[in-house]
């Protein structure tokens, strides 16, 4: 019994040391409008009002194992709209992912700073093409006392408290680089449309953990749309979709809600605005994504459970995500798709 455990152990470690870099894959979350700056460094400053707030946690295959668990926060805001051209905006963002996997002892954390000029195109506003920028400083860290190996297994259990003898000279790393991207928005008087593509990873850093050498960290691209269609003055369908790749490995998101509001629209009235939304999402191959939010005033909320439509062996994973935005409100008619 043993020495089956020992060699179970050695397996699973050797897949782990050459699956982790191998695959490595950036954090992504389904409520990807609620974590805007990963999304597209474009998309600072692409919103209603003066700054915002947003902050998204996500909890991965909470029900089965060590679930992996992932928040993204970030702020961004407009800059000199009293010098900008009418339509023109310059924001600038900072955002932190902080990514926790294995039970914990893979930590990953990424600190960006984003630019990003929005030009309009026509004097009427209707068409805005969008340039961003980002650096970003990444670090990831395996804490091994997480883990269990080999040498700790005392016949009954593994012990922690034994040794692991394993080499932790490469169990850290940093690096920096930088992501584009581009936004081209369409507007009129009843719809706010959009399409977007990014590049991360854009100056391929080398990832050392593990081992010396290390390895490049891949490209990620990513392709983004959507848009906001009014019904009337209350209610309007938003959809949007994504289709990201990074190392042959594709993520396929796409949905639609429906918004309805409890007042008129916030620039046409000072009763207290409310708008609900119900929707379903679905990542293709995978789940089926139930979402519901909220919007009063100035604050939104969303939830969101995702349904797997595949089996691993007798279990379903499950996941929810739960995000909240602030926006510091302008007085005025948004030109900004809210997904």
């Amino acid at each position: 019994m043993k020495k089956l455990c020992i060699k179970l152990t050695f397996c699973l470690i050797a897949i782990l040391l050459y699956i982790l870099p191998a695959s490595a894959q950036d954090p992504y979350f389904t409520q990807y409008f609620a974590s805007p700056l990963s999304l597209n460094p474009a998309n600072t400053g692409l919103f209603d009002g003066d700054y915002r707030v947003a902050v998204n946690q996500r909890v991965q295959w909470w029900n089965v194992g060590s679930s992996y668990h992932t928040t993204s926060i970030s702020f961004d805001a407009k800059l000199f709209q009293e010098q900008m051209p009418d339509f023109d905006i310059f924001g600038i963002g900072f955002s932190g992912i902080f990514d926790k996997s294995l039970n914990g002892a893979l930590e990953s954390t990424f600190l960006s700073a984003s630019g990003a000029y929005h030009k309009s195109l026509a004097s009427d506003g209707r068409h805005i093409l969008t340039v961003g920028m980002q650096a970003t400083y990444a670090n990831r860290f395996i804490n091994y006392n997480q883990l269990t190996f080999a040498s700790q297994f005392n016949v009954d259990f593994f012990d922690r408290s034994l040794p692991n003898y394993v080499d932790t000279r490469y169990s850290a790393t940093s690096y920096l680089e930088a992501n584009a991207g581009l936004i081209y928005s369409y507007h009129v008087e009843k719809a706010n449309l959009y399409i977007g593509t990014s590049l991360y990873h854009a100056t391929r850093p080398t990832e050392q953990l593990f081992n010396e050498t290390g390895y490049k960290v891949p490209f990620r691209t990513t392709i983004h749309m959507g848009g906001e269609v009014y019904v009337n003055d209350q209610s309007s369908v938003l959809f949007s979709g994504v289709y990201a790749e990074q190392q042959n490995i594709t993520d396929k998101i796409f949905g639609v809600a429906y918004g309805i509001s409890t007042a008129q629209p916030y620039f046409n009235s000072t009763e207290p605005r409310v708008k609900f939304y119900l929707g379903l999402w679905h990542r293709l191959g995978q789940s089926f994504i139930p979402y519901v939010g909220v919007d009063y005033n100035n604050y939104g909320v969303g939830l969101n459970y995702s349904f797997t439509s595949s089996q691993l062996s007798n279990y379903r994973p499950q996941t929810f995500e739960i995000s909240f935005i602030y926006r510091k409100r302008a007085n005025k008619s948004s030109l900004c798709p809210r997904f």
